[in-house]
């Protein structure tokens, strides 16, 4: 019985160079559908957070949360500790695909400067009511915040904030998800956002 010979080093070489080159196709094929699948997860916890948002809204006379509220003789209360009674789970509050836990452990900001951030504040100090916004469908209330970690000034991590792209969103395959003011979800691609129109009372209130 004839033995079979074993693989020449030239026969190993190819199959590794095969393998490697299918890694190489195939890897970032599957990073991507996981990435797919966490933004999905993603856009489910922002229409939740929405809709705790409308609720809110529709027990204290249609008025939209601040950004915090700072009561008498006590540290600040910022707008996702506000909605703590409306939300069943606290991950919801968190995005999936966020690296560092961050100031508060969101990934979720706030358009402070469309809906207010103080109202103690001057300058920002208000809070606007769903009967005040024109163009709900095109406004952004909340959403994916860029994941600076503790290198930023840690309360722009649950802002967003158009003047300055660096908290602009980037992890979802090169954007964010939004949340608007009435209610609908939407992924925006980065550049998007930085091209969003500004609101006409100040120069840093956007809408896409």
């Amino acid at each position: 019985m004839k033995r079979r010979p074993g693989f020449t080093l030239i026969e190993l070489l190819v199959v590794i160079a095969i393998i490697a080159i299918l890694a190489a196709i195939l890897f970032p094929v599957f990073a991507r559908a996981r990435e797919n699948a966490r933004k999905a997860n993603c856009t489910s916890n922002v229409k939740q957070v929405m809709m705790a948002i409308l609720s809110y809204a529709q027990d204290y006379d249609e008025m939209l949360i601040p950004g915090a509220c700072p009561p008498k003789g006590s540290s600040y209360i910022y707008w996702y500790q506000l909605l703590d009674p409306y939300l069943k789970n606290a991950a919801i509050i968190r995005c999936p695909s966020m690296k560092h836990a961050g100031y508060g452990g969101l990934g979720y900001g706030w358009n402070y400067q469309e809906f207010g951030y103080r109202p103690d504040s001057p300058g920002t100090g208000w809070c606007t009511t769903l009967g005040q916004v024109e163009h709900p469908a095109e406004t952004i209330l909340l959403g994916d915040s860029e994941d600076l970690g503790a290198r930023a000034e840690p309360q722009y991590f649950f802002y967003l904030y158009r003047r300055h792209a660096t908290y602009l969103p980037k992890r979802h395959l090169d954007g964010g998800i939004m949340g608007h003011v009435d209610g609908h979800v939407k992924w925006y691609a980065t550049r998007e956002l930085q091209k969003a129109q500004p609101g006409v009372a100040a120069p840093w209130r956007f809408a896409p």
